[in-house]
């Protein structure tokens, strides 16, 4: 048994249908279609292998942990890219993103399931891996354009690759981190 899942946030439908006219633009116009492979999504956690139930128990019970937090409002704002291989939607970073980002990582760091986490930098992809032939086309389309959208978020989501694709598969709602067990300690 082995299974893949992404811990992400996903945006309401009404914004992931903005979001994917521009990549279905995208894909149209400079022949790109790696993307649209993958839901619109703000990655949260990398994508990871777990191999036994235990260890799936081990992933949830993290992330159920890390879902004591606090609801807040997230911007997308125009374009931007990682020159030459991705080209994505700006997600402003605020205390609400950066904090459950942490809490994730914090909760999921004991089970060592990655090497080194990458330093976070939350993006919305548009377009990846098959546009080096064609980046600086797409930049150059978007460079003046505009975009912005914001919405609430108060649950973040896990995504299973089945059949070749992403699928939802569980979403966490947020707690009130006041109602958060305390850890046991003989000194306190």
């Amino acid at each position: 048994m082995e299974n893949l899942y992404l811990v992400c946030l996903v945006p309401p439908v009404s914004i992931i249908e903005d979001i994917d006219e521009i990549r279905h633009y995208i894909s149209e116009k400079f022949n790109v279609h790696e993307s649209l492979k993958r839901p619109a999504h703000i990655t949260l956690y990398p994508p990871v292998m777990l191999s036994s139930q235990e260890a799936e128990k081990r992933f949830f019970k993290a992330l159920e942990d890390a879902s004591f937090n606090v609801p807040f409002t997230q911007v997308l704002k125009n374009f931007n890219s990682f020159p030459e291989h991705t080209f994505y939607l700006d997600v402003e970073r605020n205390e609400g993103i950066m904090t459950l980002e942490k809490q994730i990582s914090k909760e999921l760091q004991p089970l060592k399931l990655i090497e080194k986490k990458e330093k976070f930098n939350p993006h919305l992809t548009l377009a990846f891996r098959d546009i080096k032939a064609v980046f600086k086309q797409i930049a150059d389309d978007f460079k003046d354009r505009k975009f912005k959208r914001e919405f609430s978020v108060s649950s973040f989501s896990v995504y299973k690759h089945q059949n070749k694709r992403w699928q939802p598969f569980k979403e966490f709602s947020f707690k009130d981190p006041a109602t958060k067990p305390k850890a046991l300690s003989l000194f306190g």
